[in-house]
């Protein structure tokens, strides 16, 4: 218990450090990665079945093997933004750099809670509470078009959750007599009929709505004015994450994973969940395509992204889960470091254009590098970080004769492809004489460093991770 109180509390105890800002903004940031190393510790080494309640509220949390490898992966990316933090917090808002930390490390605290949520009651409480949390982040530029991004978000956000995540939340403790997180009771074991089962699959898959699944897949790419720390931890790690692993442990402790399997076998009790899924895993990878924007690129794939993790989940098996979890990881490693590049280019170079930032592919070859490992890992590319968690994605479809899933994911990774070699090859083009290119600031260039040493190393710590799933 002690590890986990330390993780949920690290981001809130870093906000005392705040007043330091104004003596020396390096004592700051060197206490704030003091904590942030602690809790990477406390959940590397924190033991598994956690388990406590409040008293008088409904309201558990226990750490289960999921939750624990999203406890590393929070801890880790929270380090690495703080790193990029510390340079790019100087060319963005000056005036507000304190009401940004308070906002952002509260939810990553509470984004912990929705992580290890023990029962129903619990995952609803902390999944709505991060909706306001996250909106402030949203809007934190304040001009118009953040404001009609948050309000784009709460709409695709909170009515999912009061009108079909809530009372698909109801119906299953009425049906089972339990919203707990132990097995002891599922779909399967108490031979709920599959038509029914097919709906509150439906109102879950839907209602969790921070993992995009049309119609509610416009809210994130719309977010790309959000500030780049923003975008790179809440947007592609924590906020959508949590969605993911709350469909994972609703899919193997309510429903079970035979009974997952059954009503995702036959169309009409859950079948077509896996094509909603593909095409909208298929239509947003062609969206990233054709978006001039690059911010609003890397979230279009984050949407098929998602998508290609509920399907891994809907196979309903052992293995589809571990590729589920897996991805899950190595999605937030590289996504998160593409938008870490879509904020040096605005904060560098003041451009959010593929297209002119094209142009100074030649003059930022090291950055192309960056672009191009963390893409080539999302697509799947072999012994690359995303390779592991594709490739296991692609085999269990198959093997599970999930042929449509298989498509889906294969025709999707091909787009991928093409918007990340696009920008590229330019690199490859001969330099401006007359341009004279900017230096990479050290904290952003470590990041990347990082970022990039965690995709081509991953065969050395993939065991581990997988081990933690057995």
């Amino acid at each position: 218990m002690t590890n986990f109180l330390i993780i949920l509390l690290a981001p809130l105890v870093a906000l005392f450090f705040l007043p330091l800002k104004t003596y020396s903004r390096n004592l700051f940031y060197a206490g704030s990665l003091l904590l942030a190393m602690i809790a990477i510790w406390a959940a590397f080494t924190m033991e598994l079945h956690v388990k406590f309640s409040i008293p008088q509220t409904g309201l558990s949390i226990s750490v289960d093997r999921f939750s624990r490898i999203f406890l590393m992966l929070i801890s880790c990316t929270w380090l690495i933004s703080i790193i990029y933090s510390y340079e790019f917090s100087k060319y963005q808002f000056q005036e507000k750099k304190t009401v940004f930390f308070v906002y952002l490390n509260i939810l990553l605290s509470v984004v912990v809670l929705n992580a290890c949520a023990g029962n129903m009651v619990s995952l609803f409480v902390f999944y709505f509470l991060g909706i306001p949390l996250s909106y402030p982040l949203i809007t934190f530029r304040g001009n118009k078009v953040a404001l009609s991004s948050g309000k784009g978000f709460l709409k695709q956000t909170v009515w999912p959750s009061l009108f079909l995540f809530l009372p698909a939340i109801l119906i299953t403790e009425h049906l089972i007599g339990h919203g707990s997180f132990d097995g002891s009771a599922t779909f399967g074991s108490m031979h709920i009929h599959p038509a029914l089962g097919g709906i509150l699959l439906f109102m879950f898959v839907l209602g969790i709505s921070k993992n995009s699944v049309f119609p509610f897949s416009s809210w994130l790419p719309n977010t790309n004015p959000a500030p780049a720390p923003v975008s790179a931890l809440i947007h592609s790690v924590a906020t959508v994450k949590t969605g993911s692993i709350a469909l994972i442990k609703i899919a193997v402790y309510i429903f079970g994973l035979d009974y997952t399997h059954l009503l995702t076998s036959h169309f009409l009790t859950g079948g077509w969940l896996v094509y909603l899924c593909g095409f909208t895993a298929v239509y947003t990878a062609y969206r990233a395509l054709a978006v001039d924007d690059l911010k609003q690129r890397f979230a279009f794939s984050t949407v098929g992204q998602l998508s290609y993790i509920i399907l891994a989940i809907l196979i309903g098996t052992k293995t589809g889960i571990m590729a589920a979890m897996l991805h899950i990881v190595t999605h937030a490693i590289a996504k998160s470091c593409l938008f870490y590049v879509a904020g040096f280019y605005n904060s560098i170079y003041h451009l959010t254009s593929v297209r002119e930032i094209g142009k100074l592919m030649p003059h930022t070859r090291f950055i192309a590098l960056v672009i191009a490992i963390c893409g080539l890992s999302i697509t799947g590319f072999p012994f690359l970080a995303g390779y592991y968690s594709k490739d296991l994605m692609l085999i269990e479809e198959w093997h599970s004769h999930y042929y449509a899933s298989a498509a889906f994911l294969a025709i999707g990774s091909v787009i991928n492809l093409f918007y990340i070699i696009g920008p590229v090859m330019n690199a490859f083009k001969r330099k401006d004489p007359a341009f004279s290119p900017r230096r990479i600031p050290v904290s952003m260039l470590l990041t990347f460093v990082i970022s990039v040493l965690l995709i081509i190393g991953s065969n050395f710590y993939m065991p581990y991770v997988t081990g933690l799933m057995a």
